[in-house]
């Protein structure tokens, strides 16, 4: 279990002219606060909404990148095994015990199964303050709760718990863009459980992408090279791509916006590749 650090928050109530910045992660998520003198009506702060890929390494990654990026950054721990339902509930407790609302911009970073419950949130409770959302979308990744469900249930419900089959049922909640400035990264490789189960995946049908089975409005698309496993933690390769668009409200100009369709396969394993490869245009 993750505490409060005493001297963190004796320095944010009682010196706040020398904090900076303050770990105030708990039980409830991962929280960095930056200058804390700060009313938060003047300030940006960053939401990080993971999914069924989120684990302890994954979030030193996560911390080790956005504690650097100058917002207040907030990391939830909301995913709750019994259902999508209820991990929207905690999503939602986290948003209200944490003031989140207050802020004068919110920008979200949100993996697949963060996708589902950010859209969900948006569609009844307005977009408010929230200005920017890039999402992390696979067009395979996402039929892996379907496949895991159909293939070995029981693995899925002793690793994950029956949440995994409630997501595999619901249609993504789509929202329409409005005034978020909305940008989509579309992973092109396949984890180790796909290609596991290749065939299974081939058999839900063919992924055109070139067109990819986002069903979402975006401002900005780009490719990565990066499965999903990986979207968790090489932050030297994605992270400047995530938080260009969170600045400019637009990916790089060098980014990856193609992919080689003819010839594209997603289940080839990538060896020896650079930064530059994963991310930038052919």
């Amino acid at each position: 279990m993750i505490r409060i650090s005493i001297i963190s928050v004796f320095i944010l109530f009682f010196l706040p002219g020398i904090a900076q910045q303050v770990d105030l992660s708990d039980k409830d998520g991962i929280m960095i606060i930056h200058d804390c003198d700060k009313p938060r009506s003047e300030k940006e702060a960053l939401l990080v909404l993971s999914g069924f890929g989120d684990s302890r390494k994954g979030r030193r990654h996560q911390k080790a990148f956005f504690d650097t990026v100058g917002y207040d950054m907030y990391l939830p721990f909301y995913l709750d095994n019994k259902s999508v339902s209820a991990s929207y509930d905690k999503f939602i407790t986290f948003h209200k015990k944490k003031k989140l609302h207050e802020y004068k911009t919110l920008h979200v970073f949100s993996y697949i199964l963060g996708s589902w419950i950010i859209n969900t949130y948006i569609n009844e409770n307005g977009a408010g303050n929230i200005k920017t959302i890039v999402y992390d979308r696979s067009p395979l990744q996402e039929q892996a709760p379907r496949m895991v469900v159909e293939k070995v249930p029981l693995l899925a419900r002793i690793l994950v718990g029956p949440v995994v089959k409630d997501f595999s049922n619901i249609p993504y909640p789509s929202i329409e863009k409005g005034d978020i400035k909305i940008g989509i990264i579309v992973e092109s490789r396949a984890t180790f459980l796909v290609r596991r189960f290749k065939k299974t995946i081939q058999g839900y049908g063919e992924i055109d992408w070139e067109n990819p089975p986002i069903k979402q409005e975006y401002d900005d698309l780009i490719y990565t090279m990066l499965n999903h496993d990986e979207m968790y933690e090489k932050f030297e390769v994605i992270g400047d791509e995530i938080m260009h668009f969170i600045r400019h409200g637009k990916f790089p100009e060098d980014a990856r916006r193609t992919l080689d369709f003819e010839n594209h396969n997603p289940y080839e394993k990538q060896k020896g590749m650079k930064r530059r490869d994963y991310n930038a245009t052919f």
